[in-house]
């Protein structure tokens, strides 16, 4: 991970944290803020499995520790991770060269393969859609739209699934630009399936073991982060902790999920 990527991705972990501390103060009535980076306040773990962050009451100076892991699909995070470096090479390419504003929306199937393994298979489809886009921006007048998968599934040496979508719209005259979004396709379950419910203990369990190194700490959280690659409920993850090993959280005070601008305390299970 690039340290630009990796220095957004901590920014975007330190929101989520904030957030789980807001709501934790207003329900306990605590004063808990962010102190740093768990290797910047104890320099001396450098280079240790250590948790996330330290954070500290600013009324008792009682240390919490905190760990952030998240709910996802690792296979199609890989997948949405390839399309959108592309998509992102795409909007680059196209800067000031589109009659206006446009926006580009996909929808990157949860069941089906996109089959863009390979450096020559992602630059064949990222020159074709490239091609696409240019060529039907100039027939677009504001507020129209078009479908792109006619245009480019005839020319791609590979079949693209029934369930991927692509579409173009004008959305403004003035500028040149190309706005990027996507979707995830497909549901859910309710329930994590078994080799699911399998990572989450083990997800769960790491962070058991990291927590446990927070000798300092008087109280440690788990911050469980919903990423939308894997649509879930709070249900779902208190449904989890019923099921796993208690000796998986053994050393967790409090979890809390995260789901876009959802903040919920998940009970942990009675013995």
């Amino acid at each position: 991970m690039t340290e630009n990527k990796q220095g957004k991705n901590n920014g975007r972990k330190r929101e989520h944290v904030q957030r789980v501390l807001d709501c934790h103060n207003k329900k306990y009535g605590t004063h808990i803020t962010i102190k740093g980076k768990t290797q910047d306040v104890h320099p001396d773990l450098k280079g240790k499995s250590d948790w996330d962050w330290v954070c500290h009451d600013t009324e008792t100076s009682d240390e919490i520790a905190v760990e952030v892991k998240k709910i996802t699909d690792e296979k199609l995070e890989v997948r949405y991770d390839t399309i959108w470096d592309i998509l992102r090479e795409i909007g680059g390419d196209l800067s000031n060269k589109l009659p206006g504003t446009f926006a580009l929306q996909t929808n990157i199937p949860k069941n089906d393969y996109l089959s863009l393994r390979g450096q020559q298979k992602k630059q064949r489809f990222k020159d074709i859609l490239c091609e696409a886009i240019f060529q039907t921006a100039q027939t677009l007048k504001l507020g129209d739209d078009r479908g792109l998968i006619p245009q480019i599934s005839k020319r791609l040496p590979f079949a693209l699934p029934d369930s991927f979508f692509c579409a173009l719209q004008k959305v403004g005259d003035e500028g040149s630009m190309l706005q990027l979004g996507s979707t995830v396709g497909g549901f859910w379950s309710i329930e994590l399936k078994e080799h699911e419910l399998t990572k989450f203990e083990e997800m769960v369990s790491q962070a058991n073991k990291q927590l446990k190194q927070a000798s300092s700490a008087n109280q440690t959280f788990l911050v469980i982060i919903e990423e939308g690659l894997r649509s879930t409920i709070p249900e779902t993850v208190a449904m989890a902790l019923e099921q796993i090993n208690r000796n998986s959280y053994s050393h967790i005070n409090h979890i809390y999920y995260v789901s876009g601008k959802k903040v919920v305390e998940i009970p942990l299970p009675i013995p």
